[in-house]
């Protein structure tokens, strides 16, 4: 096996601006379960892929309520739609306007390039942008998708070492990715095969690299189709803990992150379904099966990967079918309406639960300061709007 010269550690001493902080601080805590002073039951910090505006301001909201660590991904595609087409305008844009919400929080929040690369040219310039604008970056030189296979273990710890040794003296975490992922998140990330993570491969590419976040492949997948309707999509978790005593051997403060663990929720499915029936037109019958069609993965598994050391867990398709059934949901209620801020209001109140609701189930509240809302009492319901939803779990 071959011996790797120590990577840098990560500076701790780095001051971002007001009430933001880099992710592996968040995701640390939440591994050892802390909360205010106090340490605990270890949680997760579920990373929100937002795309829009709408999304940063139904997060920012969520944290606020639930005194939650926030942690906000950006894709490459969402990155070019903040940007007019340009990713790193993008980074510049999406960081700028969080870093004016966060001067108004309560809670920590942390930004993060989700999917970055560092093998091809133009992965390599936003991961370079990311560094500047963001306070963690995902190298994830894991796959050679010209080849469509893994890509070779010396070549991805090489990749992924020279943006640890860029990153980590300004003080950003860096998530690095072993094995492939299946599934396509978007057009920027999807990948038509998976391998599991070897731990032999594990154990060089922690030392190699000195990433403290990681996302090694243990049966999760991207996309709103993780298997097929009735099936319960089977993670090894048991690799995940041999996975975890040979991370915490080597540095205890090695946080795993589940890629593809969105969970799609049945009454979010029957909303749309009802909208659909409600517009008419056969739209239920042309739309409605493919919403049924919709698996994701199952909330018991990822909380046993909870216990596997996951403290990070990417979320991105059940927050964008919320906001489509909310959509579906505005228009069946008034299809003549014009205000585009009711619409704007109602597909942001629907983000906001439901990322209420992922935060609540990740153990992922009180972390800075007490919930506004009664966390046994809470309903994620797309027929209620945020104030009556809050109002039901006083």
């Amino acid at each position: 096996m071959k011996t790797y010269s120590k990577p840098p550690v990560l500076n701790k001493e780095r001051r971002f601006s007001d009430n933001i902080v880099n992710a592996h601080s968040l995701i640390l805590k939440a591994k050892n379960g802390e909360k205010g002073n106090q340490k605990g039951t270890p949680y997760a910090v579920p990373a929100f892929n937002v795309t829009t505006f709408q999304g940063i301001n139904a997060a920012m909201d969520a944290f606020e309520i639930l005194g939650s660590s926030g942690l906000m991904a950006f894709s490459n595609s969402a990155l070019k739609h903040f940007g007019f087409g340009d990713q790193v305008t993008g980074l510049e844009i999406a960081s700028n306007y969080i870093e004016q919400r966060a001067k108004k929080s309560s809670t920590k929040v942390s930004t993060h390039l989700d999917h970055g690369d560092y093998i091809s040219e133009g992965g390599r310039k936003v991961v370079k942008a990311a560094v500047q604008y963001l306070t963690s970056v995902m190298a994830d030189n894991s796959t050679n998708h010209a080849e469509k296979k893994a890509t070779d273990l010396k070549d991805n710890i090489g990749y992924t070492r020279e943006v640890v040794e860029m990153a980590h003296p300004l003080g950003i975490s860096v998530e690095g990715e072993l094995g492939v992922l299946a599934g396509e998140e978007d057009e920027d990330t999807k990948s038509e095969f998976s391998t599991y993570t070897s731990p032999e491969e594990f154990s060089q590419f922690i030392e190699g690299t000195g990433v403290l976040m990681i996302a090694p492949t243990i049966g999760t997948m991207h996309g709103p189709n993780k298997g097929k309707p009735g099936q319960v999509v089977k993670l090894n978790v048991e690799l995940a803990h041999e996975l975890l005593g040979i991370a915490n051997a080597f540095n205890p403060d090695t946080i795993f992150v589940a890629h593809g663990a969105s969970t799609l929720y049945p009454n979010v499915s029957d909303y749309a379904i009802k909208s659909l029936e409600k517009l008419g037109a056969g739209m239920d019958e042309k739309f409605g099966q493919t919403w049924k069609n919709f698996v994701g993965t199952d909330w018991n598994q990822i909380q046993g990967l909870i216990g596997a050391g996951f403290a990070k867990i990417n979320t991105d398709t059940e927050n964008r079918q919320t906001f489509l059934a909310a959509l579906l949901g505005a228009v069946a209620e008034n299809s003549a309406k014009i205000d585009i801020r009711w619409y704007d209001t109602k597909t942001t109140e629907a983000l906001t639960q439901s990322y209420l609701q992922k935060l609540i189930m990740a153990g992922n509240y009180g972390v800075w300061h007490e919930p506004k809302i009664n966390i046994n009492k809470f309903k994620f319901d797309l027929s209620l709007g945020l104030k009556d939803a809050m109002a039901s779990a006083t």
